[in-house]
């Protein structure tokens, strides 16, 4: 802001106080307008995908959990499919497949293949192996294009869909549990109908909530749906029963073995007692690949995390990925805009700071509040909370900025104000005085000198000498109109710029000045001119003959030296 934009000489005169206030009182209103600024913008999902994105980096970051025991997968790749033959695999290679996993007593195999169509030879032996193998569920996709299950086989106990949820950038980042078909009926999805069955075998079923927040109990579990009143997800598709999904790291974590290892039974014979096998593609060819927090990962892998999750949290009270309702949010985003704006505040009241130093500690502190908030969200992941960081650190920035051009411009004006007297102080007066000189108009000036001051100082103390200054600043201030500029000129001095004001109507200025001092009764002992504080004024109107403002100040300045040798206490012209 330019001081060539506003009236200085108001702004410095009356209003200085007054617009430092309303600046300082604004500030506390900043963390509030901000909040409602960026809480709008993340409800119209503004934020989303940098949070996804920051989302991701916090798994990466995440330490490896460890191999999950409870889960095998046997994958087959292209060259299992080259060393097959076909694809798809006709039904003899996968009746065999399933028959020689059934053999090492799995809990469950999960099949994450489609095979709603015969692929002969070996039809009828399939079909068989479905129909005696209970503890197998096999995939469906239910939304269009659809792809239908077995028609054979037992849809309610032996059937899930396979169907994922990709969010905005392609990556899957939520597990899908049900969806509610338009008949009202509940279908389940192939990970949580396989952790469902693995926990009964365990004594652990599900304790539903009757309530609207439809809340799962599962043994040592709790969770509830993605819900858009939490925070990430607010403008997303909440369709169906959706959670975050937890992952426990990119691939390591699942035991592998390939297709062709089981049909030339090159495994461990015990590989598959009482665990979970799931069967599923990790081939290029065939494109049944995500991308996931972690990068590419197969298919069968999102839906290995999304059983490891469930089952874990049941039985090892491994934490779901939990959020927090917006309204916390918006508390969040208010506390972190107060901290800017409290930070940066403080940073400025540092008057004693040089400008190396200054702009060191600005940059110093937002560095470290950064940091400071990528450390609370990285560290609440690890306890499996995700805390939103981008909106936080939006108003943060946002506030500080804000504080800085506000506070700002409140040192800019103080920078021009004189800090005892609170009026104009030299700097500002010779810049302006210049500036009016230049228009080449009616210009005056007036210079005036507390009467006998030293001798002030040396009766009542500095502290008083100060005090008096400030009353005869205040007075000389109250004197002047609007366009008129009163400041301090050095010491006890004080000098008065009097724009389009005729050498008369200076002389009566002057007068008024002198009056209005004398009219503040300020005991003066010492004094050898009056028993009160007086003021000696000069003054000079600008003529052609002056060739700079100085010219005009030393005219003014011998017409104050005029007005002391008359005795004091009064104003002189320069003629």
């Amino acid at each position: 802001m330019s001081f060539n934009h506003l009236n200085p000489l108001r702004l410095l005169n009356k209003g200085i106080i007054r617009t430092v206030n309303k600046l300082q009182a604004s500030i506390f209103t900043i963390p509030i307008l901000i909040a409602i600024l960026i809480c709008s913008l993340q409800i119209f999902g503004l934020f989303q995908l940098l949070e996804l994105k920051f989302l991701d980096r916090l798994f990466q970051l995440r330490s490896s959990e460890g191999l999950e025991p409870r889960i095998v997968i046997v994958t087959f790749d292209d060259s299992d499919i080259a060393k097959v033959g076909k694809w798809p695999f006709p039904d003899d290679v996968v009746a065999k497949l399933i028959t020689t996993v059934k053999e090492g007593n799995p809990r469950l195999i999960g099949l994450d293949v489609y095979r709603n169509l015969p692929v002969e030879p070996g039809f009828d032996e399939l079909k068989r192996v479905f129909q005696s193998t209970p503890n197998l569920i096999v995939a469906e996709k239910f939304v269009n294009p659809s792809v239908l299950p077995p028609s054979y086989i037992d849809y309610e106990n032996q059937v899930g869909f396979v169907d994922t949820v990709v969010d905005q950038d392609g990556t899957v980042r939520r597990g899908l549990l049900s969806i509610e078909k338009p008949n009202g009926k509940i279908i389940y999805s192939f990970s949580i109908k396989i952790a469902l069955k693995y926990l009964e075998s365990e004594n652990i079923f599900p304790q539903i909530s009757s309530g609207d927040d439809r809340t799962v109990v599962l043994g040592k579990s709790k969770f509830a749906p993605l819900d858009p009143s939490q925070t990430g997800y607010g403008s997303e598709d909440n369709g169906g029963y959706q959670t975050l999904l937890n992952y426990r790291c990119l691939r390591e974590c699942f035991q592998e073995v390939s297709t062709t290892d089981i049909l030339d039974g090159n495994y461990p014979k015990n590989l598959f007692r009482n665990r979970i096998v799931l069967i599923g593609s990790t081939a290029e060819s065939l494109r049944d690949f995500f991308f996931s927090p972690y990068g590419k990962i197969p298919g069968v892998h999102i839906h290995a995390n999304l059983i490891s999750q469930i089952i874990s949290g049941a039985i090892d009270k491994r934490p779901f990925l939990q959020t927090y309702p917006k309204w916390m949010e918006g508390i969040w985003i208010v506390l972190w805009s107060s901290i800017g704006v409290g930070g940066i505040s403080g940073f400025l009241r540092g008057g004693n700071l040089a400008k190396t130093q200054f702009i060191t500690g600005i940059l110093t502190f937002l560095l470290i509040s950064m940091l400071g908030l990528v450390l609370i969200s990285y560290v609440s992941f690890l306890f499996s909370f995700w805390v939103p960081i981008v909106p936080t650190l939006c108003s943060f920035l946002l506030s500080s900025v804000i504080s800085i051009i506000q506070l700002g411009e409140k040192f800019r004006y103080a920078s021009n104000i004189d800090e005892l007297t609170q009026i104009a102080n030299r700097r500002y007066f010779d810049r302006f005085l210049g500036k009016n000189f230049q228009t080449k108009q009616n210009l005056s000036v007036i210079i005036c000198d507390v009467d006998h001051f030293k001798l002030y100082n040396d009766s009542y103390g500095h502290q008083a000498g100060d005090t008096c200054l400030q009353q005869v600043a205040q007075a000389i201030n109250e004197s002047v109109r609007i366009g008129e500029l009163a400041g301090r000129y050095g010491g006890e001095e004080f000098a008065v710029i009097l724009p389009h004001t005729s050498y008369e109507a200076a002389l009566a200025v002057a007068d008024r000045i002198v009056t209005n001092v004398r009219n503040l009764n300020i005991p003066h002992k010492s004094s050898k001119t009056s028993s009160i504080v007086t003021l000696s004024c000069g003054v000079a109107s600008m003529t052609a003959e002056d060739s700079s403002s100085l010219d005009l100040l030393i005219k003014a300045d011998r017409a104050l030296y005029k007005a002391k040798e008359q005795g004091r206490n009064r104003s002189a012209g320069y003629v």
